[in-house]
């Protein structure tokens, strides 16, 4: 059944079904998002796991971030704000971080609608006129929305909440007896393709549990071209060898698993390396072409002279047949030669460097990776003054590779540059706090919160339902061939012949731009039409 046409109620049996299991692949770009808020005796769904993080003795020391103030965090429709960077100002560790805003957003969402007065007003503050976007359901992509109730509790969830889940969210009500976590860990895997499984245990989802209310996002996505050419993809790739006609420049990505590079000093980690090779020198105009003409036939006559002698007895040891008309064609068709080794969008300022991608179009929409890596300095300094202002204004001055203009004109330009893979989960621990210092409170106190919009309670008692426990938690894998992700909130010559031939080459004019990602450095996966960010993090060691 299509999510967006879910019905009113659906009682899930007891027993447990089989779960449908996509296996991963690196040819395979999954990006997995599940947003969860549950309250059990007026208390939030928390599932607690370790943190994967790589911490690296030798970074610079920075001071603790300053944490955005509440009162510039409000959203503005769905393009990238703020608040989809305040974790990263939050969680200032200086270790991987990876987390979902859209997920976090989803679910702040709903909680919204469900709750009234101060409490709903401290959300709204920060989500501002947010309003979830509807997203097609494929074999690529899923989302779903879900309010798991328990059986002997759902009387007293209001009908006029069920409603506005139904229309607003095309969610399903689902009723279980929460005897055990297996119907609900059915769902969540069922909704992230298979990705995320065992959610929750029985220690979360119990006969203590009155309800859930789930946001589950899941994304199965590759890139246009693999990063570095492999043999083995199973996606496209560009083959990459540079070399230009008489004149002393050439370049060239080879075609292998990986390649490897040194990380903050130290770490050496698989990486895709991606070459551009941009040539706007126009050397016949420059230099002459009656100069290059006489050189060019000087240097032959000398040559021709020397060859003669050498070979006074085997006059077919060399090749005579040099024509210098075609010398000047084949190079004036250097200038205004473009090649890449793969799609990506670029930047390199005197601050930073920046390198995009993005993934394939599914269902009408494309997302982008955005890589971000401070020159000089920490990245946790870099990020105190790390706004969206400033990170839409870097992501709008990208670069096209393929399209010459990009390139400084009287020269040839050569990029490379070492993009590295990486792969590590997070959990963040300080999920309530953060949002408590966002400046939404209320609803974790059992003395502040309202959530009458949700719920039908006694209002004379002195202890109110209210949220006690949050969670975010996330991984991710960026690899050659795409990216897998997966968040939940509780929220890539020439041989020699034997006869002797005559060649004069020139020296060029050449610009170098060093796109590699050697340091710290933080990423943003985002719809490219909206801005909406999905996915965003810090990388401190690749770990692979």
């Amino acid at each position: 059944m299509d999510e967006n046409q879910t019905p009113d109620i659906i009682t899930t049996p007891p027993e447990k079904a089989k779960p449908r299991f996509r296996k991963g692949l690196y040819a395979v770009a999954i990006v997995c998002c599940l947003a969860i808020i549950g309250v059990s005796g007026w208390y939030l769904f928390s599932q607690k796991t370790s943190i994967k993080t790589a911490v690296q003795n030798d970074i610079e020391p920075a001071p603790a971030l300053e944490p955005i103030p509440a009162s510039k965090l409000a959203m503005k429709g769905n393009s990238l704000s703020d608040f989809d960077l305040a974790f990263l100002r939050l969680e200032n560790k200086q270790d991987n971080v990876i987390y979902s805003p859209l997920s976090i957003k989803y679910a702040l969402a709903m909680l919204a609608d469900g709750a009234n007065g101060r409490s709903r007003e401290q959300i709204t503050a920060v989500i501002g006129d947010y309003q979830p976007k509807a997203y097609l359901n494929s074999v690529n992509r899923s989302l779903a929305n879900a309010m798991f109730i328990r059986t002997d509790f759902a009387n007293q969830v209001k009908q006029s909440f069920k409603d506005t889940l139904d229309s607003k969210y095309h969610a399903s009500v689902i009723l279980d007896p929460f005897t055990s976590p297996d119907n609900a860990n059915k769902w969540v895997e069922d909704k992230t393709l298979g990705i995320i499984k065992n959610t929750f245990d029985s220690g979360t989802v119990n006969s203590e549990l009155d309800y859930m209310l789930v946001n589950a996002l899941a994304i199965d996505m590759k890139w246009n071209n693999a990063i570095q050419c492999d043999f083995n993809s199973t996606i496209p790739y560009k083959k990459y060898g540079v070399y230009y006609r008489h004149e002393n420049y050439q370049d060239s990505v080879a075609c292998m698993d990986l390649s490897r590079m040194i990380f903050s000093g130290r770490e050496n980690v698989s990486s895709g390396k991606v070459a551009v090779s941009a040539n706007r020198y126009n050397i016949v105009q420059d230099l002459g072409e009656n100069y290059i003409r006489e050189t060019v036939q000087a240097k032959y006559d000398e040559w021709l002279a020397d060859v003669k002698d050498r070979y006074k007895d085997c006059p077919d040891c060399y090749d005579t047949s040099f024509d210098l008309d075609k010398y000047i064609e084949e190079l004036n068709s250097n200038y205004n030669r473009l090649d890449t080794s793969t799609d990506f969008y670029f930047l390199d300022t005197d601050n930073e460097k920046i390198f995009a991608k993005d993934l394939q179009e599914y269902d009408g929409s494309t997302l982008q990776y955005v890589g971000i890596m401070p020159k000089s300095g920490s990245l946790n300094a870099y990020l105190n003054n790390f706004t969206a202002e400033k990170a839409s204004t870097l992501i709008s001055s990208l670069k096209n590779p393929e399209q010459l203009e990009t390139f400084k004109d009287g020269v040839v330009t050569r990029l490379n540059g070492y993009i590295p893979f990486f792969k590590f989960n997070f959990t963040m621990d300080d999920f309530m706090s953060h949002l408590e210092s966002l400046g939404i409170t209320d609803i974790f106190s059992s003395a502040d919160a309202d959530l009458s919009n949700m719920l039908e309670f006694d209002t004379t008692l002195p202890s109110k339902p209210h949220i006690d426990v949050a969670i975010h938690k996330a991984d991710i894998e960026f690899s050659n061939e795409g990216i897998k992700a997966a968040a939940v909130t509780a929220f890539g010559g020439m041989g020699a012949g034997a006869i002797e031939r005559f060649d004069y080459s020139w020296d060029v004019p050449v610009e170098e731009i060093d796109l590699t990602f050697d340091k710290p450095f933080l990423f943003l996966i985002r719809d490219k039409a909206t801005g909406e960010v999905w996915f965003t993090g810090t990388v401190y060691s690749p770990g692979n």
